[in-house]
């Protein structure tokens, strides 16, 4: 429903990585670009990936957030921040997230129960809590033309079916997205009386 084509991920993952290179629930993305400081990791994720050529992993050491300066924003749709064994190491990165002015797209905070996380994001404009699963996601953007309702809509199907199926069940999920998708994308991002929760 998002049209996510090319999505940057800080921390490599099982559940994030080969869900995101899973055409089942991203069909249209071309490209995830990994930042993974744990090389052990990546020659894990490297295998399960299957060498998707869609897949690029850098290693970057500890502490990741230093490449950021490197990396021009408005190149992705999607950033997930997931990484470091250290929270102040991500709550950096997702201060220093919030701060560029070249971000258009949405960044998904794994952990955002956590105060320090939910501190770091502060300077972000617009917020959509999934609470459903824990740990819970935030995502967070700075523009205003970005689908707030398609986001609170879908929270609110995965708070319906959270009880009956596992998050990294995707075929039961893309089944409930399929059958709800006309209903979330029918309702429109601006929708009366749904807007974004200011962040700050």
């Amino acid at each position: 429903m998002l049209r996510v084509k090319r999505i940057l991920e800080f921390g490599s993952g099982f559940y994030s990585t080969l869900t995101f290179l899973n055409r089942l629930a991203f069909p249209d993305v071309v490209l995830v670009e990994s930042i993974e400081s744990d090389a052990e990791w990546i020659s894990r994720i490297s295998i399960a990936a299957k060498g998707d050529p869609r897949l690029q992993i850098r290693y970057i050491p500890e502490p990741i957030e230093h490449v950021l300066s490197e990396i021009p924003l408005d190149a992705y749709d999607f950033v997930l921040v997931d990484s470091s064994t250290e929270a102040i190491r991500r709550a950096s990165l997702i201060q220093k997230l919030a701060e560029r002015n070249d971000l258009r797209g949405m960044v998904a905070i794994h952990d955002f129960e956590v105060r320090l996380y939910r501190a770091a994001a502060k300077n972000f404009r617009n917020l959509v809590e999934y609470t459903a699963y824990n740990p819970c996601t935030g995502i967070l953007w700075q523009a205003e033309n970005e689908p707030t309702t398609t986001l609170k809509q879908m929270s609110k199907v995965i708070d319906r079916f959270s009880k009956r199926f596992q998050p990294d069940d995707l075929q039961a999920w893309s089944e409930i997205f399929h059958k709800h998708g006309s209903l979330i994308a029918a309702n429109g991002p601006r929708l009366p009386g749904m807007r974004a929760k200011k962040h700050g």
